[in-house]
């Protein structure tokens, strides 16, 4: 018997319609704005037309190393996608998507690391050093060598194999319906092994539909994954992850069985909102089986079929409705508040009057406009100045847990149990594990302590600033969206033109910059300006927290401590084992204030200097909203005004072209209206 290759395909293909149906009513919509002259809105409306019939849904596994990954991917497509890998451990970010033909396309970092490994292969070494190792560009790649790029090799050490890795992620296209339907999988490398990976991983998190949390039933909730969740997950505000739990077929016993689910529960119920629906316990490789050969059976026996199921019901039915639902009403709003209400109105009443009228009217309001932009002036350097005054506070918290944690490491390194007996005449062997252990053991302390600073101390100082430069924006650009609305009455002279917009500033100016197309959903749901400051606070938090890590992972690698301490074990030969042990600690403990002292000052200014960026383009896209705006004004006037100069033959075909517009219009709003209906029924 034939297995659809997922359980919730038929969904996929359905929310797909939806979305093409939506993306033909915003094309449609351009047009209209096209004709009505509103330059800066079709240009918007063409950029979310296609944001729309692009979209997809990223789902994205993350896991610590071995825990199966790949098996469980293509466990959920249906086909061995991924390349079954010989070795277990790959390095690098693999993204999943359609496309036409079998191909895998290879990304480089950006720097390069400054130790790469030996084992690059010749072809991507040569298209390194054609671009002289810098600004590289992606090669595309065999896609049964895949392999050969970004498997860690036996014998070498994780960390050390990611620290070196040349590549960012591999995209690999594959000709499938599902994928075709807007399906997109992302599967991270193990976590928290490496600090510019982890970056990445975060990264791709605030981008991600759905957070699939993989781990394996013979090693439930480690001290890494457990650490994860709380900080990562839970502490940079994702709370709906699933926990799938694979290898479940491992377990023969129903009572183990039960116990492994009670523990499971227990353990990591506070880390989703979905209760148990946020549960699966699966067999991977049984579902892949079960599927490519046709076993029914098999398949349903696995505990794939519920899994895929309630993924299918939560990617479309609610983040489906949620991420077309926002482009569907600003569609509308665009369409109802500005087209149908303000525009064509006004457009109709200046071409009612006279010329002479018509170019008397706009002079009168010119020193308005030139007023409004100096306005606009004086609120972007209010804020900017704001900006200035939030940021020394910013930067003496970060050099400030930096004197924190550097106090902290001597204390940690006392801490300390080294389990590797030295023995009275130390071997390099021992004393490498020896000191790997203690590197092990502080830069575990370092990430749980640097997380919980973030969360506890940078996250809302952040909100604190935002609350303080932002607080006050939006009844500033209401005044002047206010001021813009009366200059229009005042052109028109129309009484019947909709001035009174009852639309929230902040959605007007997400609106107007075209924020729902470039990043605005996740904004639009702020309700207010200062929450749009907040949900920027959220996501600067989780990109600035990230690299505030302080790169404790390439500080801490052992191997760069090693020889340090062997010297100084060998002065301390026969002094005891103890002796030999509390120098161990010592001496990594040196080691590492050493190095965050070294980078402290160039590490703080690089996370200030990106609050600064992400803070300044806020300010940015804030009043050039003003901007658009008053732009359009002298844009419909100008517009008019040309068109009436060429002569009544012409004003009269405009009128025409207008009221044919209008009802174009109207007949689009009542498509969005049923849109919006049938998509939430």
């Amino acid at each position: 018997m034939s297995i659809n290759k997922n359980m919730g395909a038929q969904d996929y293909e359905q929310l797909k319609k939806k979305q093409l149906q939506l993306a033909g009513i915003a094309n449609q919509a351009k047009v209209a704005a096209e004709v009505l002259n509103m330059s800066q809105y079709s240009e918007n409306l063409s950029k979310m037309k296609d944001k729309i019939e692009n979209d997809s849904f990223k789902i994205q596994i993350v896991g610590t190393f071995k825990n199966g990954k790949s098996t469980f991917i293509n466990s959920f497509l249906g086909e061995e996608i991924l390349p079954a890998y010989t070795l277990p451990c790959t390095a690098v970010i693999n993204e999943v998507k359609y496309g036409s033909e079998k191909r895998a396309i290879l990304h480089f970092r950006n720097p390069l690391p400054d130790v790469l490994p030996n084992e690059i292969p010749d072809k991507a070494l040569n298209h390194m050093r054609k671009h002289n190792m810098h600004d590289i560009p992606p090669l595309e790649i065999p896609y049964d060598e895949i392999e050969s790029y970004v498997v860690i090799p036996i014998g070498k050490e994780v960390e050390e194999a990611i620290k070196e890795s040349p590549y960012e992620k591999v995209e690999l296209f594959w000709p499938m319906d599902l994928l075709k339907n807007g399906v997109e999988i992302v599967d991270s490398p193990g976590l928290d092994e490496d600090e510019v990976r982890t970056k990445v991983t975060m990264d791709y998190l605030t981008k991600a539909d759905a957070i699939i949390f993989l781990l394996r039933v013979d090693r439930l909730c480690g001290q890494k994954e457990m650490e994860f969740v709380q900080y990562s997950l839970k502490g940079n505000g994702f709370e709906n992850p699933f926990f799938v739990i694979s290898r479940f077929d491992m377990i023969n016993s129903e009572r183990e069985k039960q116990q492994i689910k009670t523990y499971t529960y227990s353990k990591l119920r506070d880390y989703t909102t979905f209760g148990e629906n946020g549960f699966y316990f699966v067999s991977a490789l049984n579902a892949l089986e079960g599927k490519v050969n046709s076993d029914l059976q098999k398949y349903q026996s696995s505990g794939m079929p519920e899994f895929e199921k309630r993924l299918s019901q939560f990617l479309t039915k609610e983040r489906g409705v949620a991420k077309l639902s926002q482009p569907a009403k600003e569609l509308k709003r665009i369409l109802g508040n500005e087209a149908l209400d303000k525009i064509i109105p006004q457009q109709r009443a200046l071409l009612e009057t006279s010329l002479d009228e018509v170019k008397a009217r706009y002079e009168n309001v010119k020193p308005r406009l030139e007023d409004l932009q100096k306005k606009k002036e004086i609120l972007k350097e209010s804020i900017d100045t704001k900006i200035s005054t939030a940021l020394p506070e910013i930067k003496k918290c970060v050099l400030q847990n930096y004197s924190d944690l550097a106090s902290s490491v001597r204390t940690w390194s006392r801490e300390c149990v080294i389990k590797t007996k030295i023995g009275f005449i130390p071997k390099k062997d021992n004393i490498s594990a020896a000191t790997e252990e203690v590197t092990r053991y502080i830069t575990e302390q370092i990430e749980s302590n640097q997380l919980e600073w973030k969360n506890n101390t940078l996250t809302p100082l952040i909100n604190d600033k935002i609350s303080e430069i932002f607080g006050t924006v939006e009844s500033d650009v209401k005044r002047l969206f206010d001021e813009i609305d009366s200059i229009n009455l005042e052109l028109s002279g129309n009484h019947d033109v909709n001035t009174e917009n009852d639309v929230p500033t902040w959605q007007r100016v997400v609106g107007t910059v075209g924020g729902f197309v470039l990043g605005g959903p996740a904004l639009a749901q702020s309700g207010n300006m200062f929450g749009i400051g907040k949900e920027f606070a959220k996501t600067l938090a989780i990109e600035v927290g990230a690299f505030a890590l302080l790169s404790a992972f390439s500080l801490l690698n052992p191997v760069t401590m090693i020889g340090t301490v062997v010297v100084l074990i060998i002065r301390n030969f026969g002094k005891g084992e103890s002796k030999v042990t509390e120098k161990i600690k010592d001496t990594v403990a040196d080691e590492m204030i050493k190095q965050l002292n070294s980078q402290k000052d160039a590490s703080v200014d690089k996370i200030v200097g990106e609050i600064d960026k992400e803070l300044s383009q806020l300010s940015d896209t804030i009043t050039s909203s003003v901007d658009i705006e008053i732009n359009e004004v002298n844009n419909q006037v100008q517009e008019v005004i040309a068109e009436m100069e060429k002569g009544q033959a012409n004003i009269d075909a405009r009128k025409a072209e207008l009221c044919e517009c209008e009802q174009q219009v109207k007949q689009l709003i009542s498509n969005t209206d049923d849109f919006i209906m049938d998509l939430i029924s």
